[in-house]
């Protein structure tokens, strides 16, 4: 009796998971090494109540960092915001870098939502 199996069923491949699971580890260091470094910059009313709801992988060793205003910013908060992430750029990337320990720092890219654009969760 000849049985027809699939030989690729037997066998599995133990390097298709690892990229990622480095990829999300990287991801929720660099969240909480954000949250951290944010809530200890209450100098910039820019950010006034803004909170990280995630950082996902992005093309070219980027991470993009998702950051959520108050409802009530508005259009003027965002760009208020953007102006305050780009001065902000190189500490927070070192902040992320300390957490991190790699060998190079990801670069970060910014995104800024209203909190009625989101769902928490």
């Amino acid at each position: 009796m000849c049985l027809d199996v699939d030989s690729a069923s037997l066998f599995f491949d133990l390097e298709s998971p690892r990229p990622r699971h480095r990829e999300r580890a990287l991801c929720r260091q660099a969240q909480e090494a954000l949250v951290l470094a944010l809530a200890q910059e209450t100098s910039d009313p820019r950010l006034d109540g803004a909170w990280v709801a995630s950082v996902d992988p992005a093309p070219g060793r980027r991470l993009l960092v998702s950051l959520v205003l108050p409802s009530g910013a508005g259009i003027a908060g965002i760009e208020a915001a953007f102006v305050a992430l780009g001065d902000k750029k190189p500490w927070l990337r070192a902040e992320v870098a300390r957490a991190v320990h790699r060998k190079r720092a990801p670069d970060l890219a910014f995104r800024v939502l209203l909190e009625q654009e989101v769902e928490r969760g």
